[in-house]
């Protein structure tokens, strides 16, 4: 008798065991949803566009790639609570195909949204990313979370070794000359790696079912802001003023909400 007693008892112990999992896992389903940052790609007010002429500060520029890290993305709650997705690297890019090596090369692509799961429901009003890629990852490029690579062309090349990774990159050419002048530019170095905060004009509302959205204008143009790519048309590490100028025009001057949905 007591022997069954104790069955008995375990049943309803791994009964309600289960009853309990059951509601565990339909609960996070109940309160969590779905996300989608676009980055929306403009130069002013014009949709930006590969080999296409655009006017900048009087010059004529034509672009053959615009392509960024965006890293460590966080939502924050009107409550002050922080959803973040840890080790987050998203390659956001238009661009042609580009060699990386003599027997690669990285097809043209045009990316410009991201997708985050599993997001807890609630009312968010802000966003926080980082252009670039951390001191850690970037010191160490051995440790390839979210999409990084040596196979995308967006990294730094000393004596045939991968050095570190190219955090921005615009290239093109300046076409008002009567030659063309290529121009290209990039930041790195973990000193320019940048965080972007942006507060929403109304409130990202996540909850089961459906696919918030937030959309984001990218000014191209004022990648180059206060930087005269007639005197200067490469930006690189030989130019480490210019190099953080653009760096601040990314955190600063760069990402503006188009519209919360």
């Amino acid at each position: 008798m007591k022997n069954f007693k104790n069955i008995t008892l375990a049943l309803i112990a791994l009964t309600a065991l289960n009853s309990c999992s059951n509601d565990d896992v339909q609960a996070i389903a109940d309160v969590s949803g779905s996300t989608q940052i676009n980055f929306d790609s403009k130069v002013g007010t014009a949709d930006f566009a590969l080999n296409t002429p655009f006017t900048i500060s009087g010059q004529s520029y034509q672009f053959d790639h615009l392509r960024y890290w965006v890293s460590d993305v966080k939502l924050v709650s009107d409550k002050n609570v922080t959803y973040a997705l840890s080790n987050s690297f998203f390659l956001m890019e238009e661009t042609s195909d580009i060699l990386v090596q003599e027997t690669f090369t990285y097809k043209a692509n045009k990316r410009e949204a991201i997708d985050l799961k599993d997001v807890p429901s609630g009312s968010y009003t802000k966003v926080i990313f980082s252009i670039g890629v951390d001191a850690t990852h970037n010191d160490n490029m051995s440790i390839q979370d979210g999409e990084l690579s040596q196979l995308n062309g967006m990294t730094n090349v000393s004596w045939m070794w991968h050095t570190s990774y190219i955090f921005s990159s615009l290239t093109g050419k300046n076409v008002t000359p009567d030659t063309p002048v290529a121009v290209s530019v990039e930041t790195g170095l973990n000193a320019n790696y940048r965080t972007v905060e942006i507060t929403l004009p109304t409130a990202l509302i996540v909850s089961a079912g459906k696919t918030a959205k937030l959309n984001l204008n990218v000014d191209v143009e004022k990648i180059i802001k206060d930087i005269d790519l007639v005197a200067k048309p490469k930006i690189s590490a030989s130019t480490p003023e210019l190099m953080t100028k653009v760096a601040d025009n990314y955190k600063n001057n760069v990402f503006t909400v188009k519209s919360v949905e």
